[in-house]
């Protein structure tokens, strides 16, 4: 019994009782967009807005985190907001990593080899990270959240499907199901 006990308080003295515990589940959502350079209709959204978990239309605000265009040789063009242009407010910083595995199977941010407002290439079943710079972490001890998201198809007429994850917590890196642990 005084063994137990003795391992209980060892591992209670291991964990870090000031360390930051996520507050939020991670949110899986899904999309449809279309390109920038206008394959689709009139205003049809051509941007993700990472903070909604939605795809929007790209207009003067610069509301949005990426943008998607096509490239001419069947790949998906990822454009940072800053890349597209700056609302008065300013532009948000956004980088991009091609991340190696299946979607499903990806499910930790990589902590460097992040392209900070630069576009991307990818194509349909690649999976991008993403971190970007949030004013929702303005007083956190991190300022970035990470997200992930793949292309699942692309349809005639240009309408792509994708599916993606956002990590609401700052500076947790998790892309796994549930409140993350890191």
């Amino acid at each position: 019994m005084a063994a137990l006990a003795a391992a209980v308080l060892a591992v209670a003295a291991c964990s870090d009782p000031f360390a930051t515990k996520a507050q939020y589940a991670n949110q899986p959502f899904i999309y449809s967009l279309y390109g920038i350079s206008g394959t689709g209709p009139a205003n049809a959204p051509a941007a993700l807005d990472f903070s909604s978990m939605s795809a929007v239309r790209v207009d003067g605000t610069f509301g949005f985190d990426v943008a998607f265009d096509f490239d001419g040789t069947g790949k998906i063009r990822i454009i940072p907001q800053k890349l597209v242009g700056t609302p008065v407010s300013g532009s948000r910083v956004v980088g991009l990593q091609r991340l190696t595995g299946v979607y499903d199977a990806v499910t930790l941010a990589p902590s460097k080899g992040w392209q900070i407002d630069s576009a991307l290439l990818v194509l349909p079943g690649e999976v991008v990270g993403v971190r970007m710079t949030s004013s929702s972490c303005a007083y956190q001890l991190s300022s970035e959240l990470y997200a992930k998201f793949v292309v699942d198809s692309v349809k005639a007429g240009g309408l792509i499907f994708g599916r993606g994850l956002l990590n609401p917590n700052c500076g947790f890196k998790s892309y796994e199901s549930g409140i993350p642990l890191k």
